[in-house]
């Protein structure tokens, strides 16, 4: 009978885990078990460590977010993550809604896969004006702030051009029209067209050595434990 557990074990992993599984001749409950005990101590365990310590499963560091933001990058996500197995599947998959712009959302799993593989995506001047908390008067940043003030940036007043306070600025300026302005200020093109590249930060997964430490200990610890129906 084929056997399928992702989340994400490599084809090594994988094929150590169904001889394993064959030589212990499990009965389907104890094989069900056994996957639901590998997938929630082993690998999502292993992927909270991951991201704690902001590393691949391989020991790799994740690329740093390109913006100043100092928090751990997917240190919600574990949350989201939820596990299903029958006697000949284990696997883990993603819940919930994050908040995106506006009253937009996105399903943690479609984040969670763009984070686990990486993207490029195409970006262009419409789409980007049409982001309602771009476009906003007011929504201007406060780095933006500063900086419009440091190039001296003016408006028009009474038919003279005078140097734009802070106070103005937040008032008349959104966050996508400084953008532009302080491009343009630097003298360089705004592009119609741009790639936004989301590196991959393999986040879900489990090492080699610590696979084979989670294969011995479920596997000697599989006959104790509940035996009703959805006790792990």
């Amino acid at each position: 009978m084929s056997m399928r557990i992702s989340g994400e074990l490599n084809k090594a992993q994988l094929k150590h885990l169904r001889a394993e599984i064959e030589q212990m001749n499990l009965t389907p409950e104890k094989r069900q078990r056994l996957l639901y005990r590998i997938m929630k101590n082993g690998v999502i365990a292993a992927t909270n460590r991951s991201i704690k310590q902001q590393k691949s499963p391989g020991g790799e560091k994740f690329d740093k977010r390109q913006s100043k933001r100092k928090a751990k990058l997917l240190s919600k996500i574990t949350k989201n993550i939820g596990i299903r197995s029958t006697p000949f599947e284990g696997k883990a998959f993603f819940k919930g809604q994050y908040k995106s712009t506006g009253s937009k959302t996105i399903p943690v799993g479609v984040v969670a896969k763009v984070q686990q593989d990486g993207l490029k995506i195409t970006q262009n001047k419409g789409q980007f004006t049409n982001q309602t908390n771009d476009t906003q008067k007011g929504s201007i940043t406060d780095r933006q702030v500063k900086r419009l003030r440091k190039m001296g940036h003016t408006h028009p007043k009474n038919k003279k051009k005078v140097r734009s306070s802070v106070k103005w600025l937040r008032v008349n300026l959104s966050e996508a029209q400084a953008g532009i302005v302080i491009k343009q200020m630097l003298a360089e093109q705004v592009k119609n067209n741009w790639d936004i590249k989301v590196p991959g930060r393999e986040f879900l997964g489990i090492s080699d050595a610590d696979f084979e430490k989670s294969i011995k200990r479920e596997l000697r610890n599989i006959n104790f434990g509940g035996s009703k129906r959805g006790k792990f």
